[in-house]
């Protein structure tokens, strides 16, 4: 099986990703005008409800939140590596207790 994580630090496959995603809010948010404007205000309000919860799901790009296809997500995971100074790094991966595991393959 392969890796789902493999595309969270991919450019394109989060760009492809948010574009077939926006695709669908759009959609929705079309839904919604449609609705209100034809006198359904309760319906019209469920459709906004869902893009918007698609959008700052998937999308995300605002505040402290990285969304499953943020934009944000490979520069943050290029922040984020090596983060840690490799000595705690090392501890860290040695202790086995969450993993249950030894050796696991997050050991280095």
């Amino acid at each position: 099986m392969t890796d789902p994580n493999r595309f969270d630090n991919d450019p394109d496959a989060l760009a492809w990703a948010r574009e077939k995603i926006q695709h669908d809010i759009d959609r929705l948010s079309r839904f919604h005008r449609e609705a209100t404007a034809a006198g359904k205000p309760e319906q019209g309000e469920m459709w906004r409800r869902m893009a918007n919860h698609m959008k700052r799901t998937f999308i995300g790009g605002e505040g402290c939140t990285i969304a499953y296809f943020d934009e944000r997500r490979p520069a943050m995971a290029r922040a984020v590596d090596h983060a840690i100074p490799p000595g705690i790094d090392r501890a860290i991966r040695r202790d086995h207790s969450l993993c249950g595991v030894d050796p696991c393959s997050d050991c280095r």
